[in-house]
């Protein structure tokens, strides 16, 4: 698609944003991202506006989606939010993604740091990753969960939170999907940045709906690898005395690994 149809949207969400959500935002996200002032349904709405005007749909598909990474590429944090809708409002709503060649372009996009923070993160796993694995199943769910391998931070991350809405159906998803998610988490919850431990926990916290008892032993195997964030959301489903029952064993696999001599009982 033409530059400067683009430019034109860019100007758009230029337009219409204000001085105090820009602050917002920019507060809320500890200054990691610019943001224009525009709030969701804002940017959707001129999105749509925009789209119907530059005949979006009637473009190439490979331009579609060539527009939609370039948006995401930008700096400001509207744009990558319309780069996303154009993703998951035009594109996967016409079924024109394809896992197997997209794929590896989003990873790109983590990788070469055009996501590189929480929001944006969590917004295009929940709008593009999530509904691609819901329409193309489990070939799609195992590459993404694959990523808990990846060295980028946020890629790790989207290896589970991407899973937390549907979690909570395990088996149900597809077979061996609980397996395959703790596999995941596995890897994902050893790495003590704090974004990865929270998006354990999340995953977590939904799958502890479908198999409790399966979570419950993930929880006590990988204990010591666990925050004291990532597991508080881990068990928030959990009824309050299991909850302090494994705070507890956390506590004491901890002074265990910390002071191993302790454990050992010495004889006169």
């Amino acid at each position: 698609m033409a530059q400067y149809l683009i430019t034109q949207l860019q100007e758009q969400l230029a337009q219409a944003g204000d001085s105090k959500t820009k602050e917002w935002w920019e507060a809320y996200l500890k200054h990691s991202l610019p943001f224009r002032g525009l709030k969701l349904p804002q940017v959707r709405a001129i999105l749509h506006s925009w789209a119907k005007t530059a005949n979006f749909s009637s473009q190439p598909v490979t331009q579609q989606f060539e527009t939609a990474i370039v948006l995401i590429q930008e700096s400001w944090g509207e744009d990558k939010l319309a780069g996303i809708l154009l993703l998951q409002e035009f594109l996967l709503k016409h079924r024109l993604i394809n896992w197997e060649s997209d794929l590896p372009k989003f990873a790109t996009l983590f990788d070469e740091a055009y996501i590189k923070e929480w929001n944006t993160c969590d917004w295009f796993c929940v709008k593009v990753l999530n509904p691609l694995i819901k329409q193309q199943g489990k070939s799609c769910a195992e590459a993404i969960m694959q990523w808990c391998e990846a060295e980028n931070l946020w890629r790790k991350r989207a290896s589970v939170v991407s899973f937390v809405n549907i979690a909570k159906h395990g088996e149900s998803n597809f077979p061996g999907f609980t397996q395959m998610l703790l596999h995941s988490c596995g890897v994902v919850v050893q790495s003590s940045e704090r974004f990865a431990q929270t998006g354990t926990g999340w995953a977590l916290r939904e799958l502890s709906l479908s198999d409790r008892n399966l979570v419950i032993d993930f929880i006590k195997t990988n204990s010591t690898y666990f925050s004291s964030e990532g597991l508080r959301y881990g068990m928030e489903k959990f009824p309050p005395d299991l909850q302090q029952q494994l705070k507890q064993y956390r506590q004491e696999k901890l002074k265990s690994k910390n002071n191993p001599k302790s454990s050992i009982l010495c004889l006169p």
